[in-house]
């Protein structure tokens, strides 16, 4: 018989029980970066963001044992889907796709962060400028560890936790259909996580977008902060093309009008 268990079984003796589904809304569509054999029944296997899978046996059963190694003082990383694509795909299609999520986590973390004049006066000199690359510093970009096939997946690294919520409000604005699976999926890390506030982040997602308003209004909502009106206009067109190079080739999401 097959055991799924969450949380350190061998180092801390604290774990679990879980089910199949949860065990693959953590491990699908990480990229494996490492593996070891123990000998006597014990095999593992490191996956992109700090996740470990232990196989043993015990008792004449099979056990599969999932443990977060990320450090107490880091934000636990996050997966962000590419969409819902064929094998496949043209680079042309995933090379948009990264440029769209680029400008897109810029802008909202400027937003986020009150730092609207900021980015107001940036528009005014470079309507097409490349916004993360001029405003955001290193620790506050985002940095990507592994894309993988498995849905699409994008593991996803960040130092502070308002780059954190920029991420958890690009996945709501922009894949409606799965905003109901990224939670499930966040959530599910968060409960391998050491970390208390990453589960009352995720938490707070869920209630903040349970009765959230139409993805657009969303936007034309953060693009109301600036006080320009042609700045204003100019920023939510770049947030639609950027959301719309975000969902290119997903086979089920609408693009943005």
């Amino acid at each position: 018989m097959n055991y799924f268990t969450v949380g350190d079984f061998f180092e801390q003796g604290q774990s679990r029980q879980t089910d199949f589904q949860e065990f693959i809304n953590i491990a699908k569509g990480r990229s494996i970066i490492s593996a070891a054999d123990w000998g006597k029944n014990r095999f593992e296997i490191g996956l992109s963001g700090n996740i470990m899978i232990r196989f043993f046996a015990k008792e004449g059963n099979n056990h599969i044992n999932i443990v977060s190694t990320t450090n107490v003082e880091e934000i636990p990383p996050i997966a962000i889907s590419l969409g819902d694509m064929p094998q496949q795909v043209s680079l042309r299609v995933i090379e948009k796709k990264l440029r769209g999520l680029r400008t897109l986590y810029a802008i909202l973390f400027l937003l986020h962060t009150g730092r609207e004049k900021e980015l107001e006066s940036y528009l005014i000199k470079h309507p097409r400028g490349d916004i993360e690359d001029k405003l955001l510093s290193e620790d506050e970009k985002i940095k990507i560890e592994s894309i993988s096939y498995g849905s699409w997946l994008l593991t996803i690294w960040a130092k502070t936790k308002d780059a954190l919520f920029t991420m958890k409000s690009i996945a709501f604005l922009v894949y409606e259909r799965g905003r109901e699976a990224f939670l499930k999926k966040m959530e599910a890390e968060a409960s391998i996580a050491q970390e208390k506030s990453y589960q009352e982040t995720i938490e707070t997602a869920r209630k903040d977008f349970e009765l959230e308003k139409d993805r657009l209004e969303y936007a034309i909502e953060l693009c109301n902060k600036m006080q320009i009106p042609e700045i204003r206009e100019q920023l939510y067109k770049r947030i639609i093309e950027s959301a719309n190079f975000l969902i290119l080739g997903d086979k089920k999401d609408h693009l943005l009008q």
